[in-house]
């Protein structure tokens, strides 16, 4: 069952379903033809993923939200107050979406009827470059090639841990959880997010004593900790462009665990990343 909730903002009544007076859009209460047009609420995100095949996972900007809609060559779109359409949206672009002001109670929550998409290309005032453009690309794709690497230690997992807490570029909590969602998604799996001494506190973590008594074996039975912090530089530039340090690993036991170490990516000035270096591997 779907369950929706109706977000109002002022002269929201005139424009949803022919209004609250009774009359319909554009006219008065009279019948007389109004040049007032309707206000309908707005929505400012992110795109976070999906741009490329119209199925938008979108990160709140000014709040926690996290919203997946479906666009398609019939939705409106402008790119900088022009006319477009779809094909011209791209992962990282932060859009303004005006709807009906129906939110679907779901996660990642779904909009009701949209009326239109306002998207901003690299260059412009509300979307400058010069920063981590589509930083959640770069991180999907750390974390899709880190699943990937000794796919053996995947084996059984029914729960992702996630901690991008310390990961360095600054995303923003819906920004993280929306790529916790993501990840999730791809791997059929339940996803947890939080620090690994949460994780030992929450249960999922557990030890088991070592012969001596003094320290204990842990390990994660069902699930694998996924983690990206800053390493040596963190955010920084080279050669005056915007740069990333940082590691990746996935743990699921002292004896099972795999590091990207010391990798590094750079932004074009107005662009996107194109790829990451990695400086060094190990496993445990």
């Amino acid at each position: 069952m779907k369950f929706w909730r109706i977000l109002l903002s002022t002269g929201l009544c005139l424009g949803l379903l022919a209004g609250c007076g009774g009359g319909e859009p554009g006219t008065s209460d009279d019948g007389s033809v109004t040049t007032e047009l309707p206000e309908y609420p707005t929505l400012t995100c992110r795109i976070v993923d999906g741009a490329e095949d119209g199925d938008l996972l979108l990160a709140e900007l000014n709040g926690d939200g996290v919203y997946r809609i479906g666009v398609t060559e019939d939705t409106p779109v402008t790119l900088d107050g022009e006319s477009a359409s779809a094909n011209h949206l791209e992962d990282g672009m932060p859009i303004t979406i005006t709807y009906d002001g129906l939110v679907q109670e779901t996660y990642p929550a779904g909009l009701g009827e949209i009326y239109g998409i306002a998207a901003y290309s690299l260059g412009t005032e509300q979307n400058p470059g010069g920063g981590y453009y589509d930083l959640c690309g770069l991180y999907l794709q750390v974390l899709e090639d880190l699943w990937n690497a000794d796919s053996g230690l995947n084996g059984g997992v029914e729960v992702l841990g996630l901690d991008l807490s310390q990961a360095p570029g600054g995303l923003t909590e819906s920004e993280q959880a929306a790529l916790a969602w993501r990840f999730g998604e791809l791997h059929g799996a339940q996803v947890v997010t939080g620090t690994y001494e949460e994780l030992v506190d929450q249960g999922y973590i557990t030890g088991e004593p070592l012969g001596d008594g003094s320290t204990e074996f842990m390990e994660w039975k069902n699930g694998i900790l996924f983690s990206i912090t800053g390493s040596d530089g963190q955010a920084g530039a080279a050669y005056s462009l915007p740069a990333l340090s940082f590691d990746a690993e996935k743990w699921r036991s002292g004896l099972g665990a795999y590091w990207f170490n010391d990798c590094s990516c750079l932004w074009p000035e107005l662009g996107t990343w194109t790829d990451y270096s990695v400086g060094s591997e190990y496993i445990s």
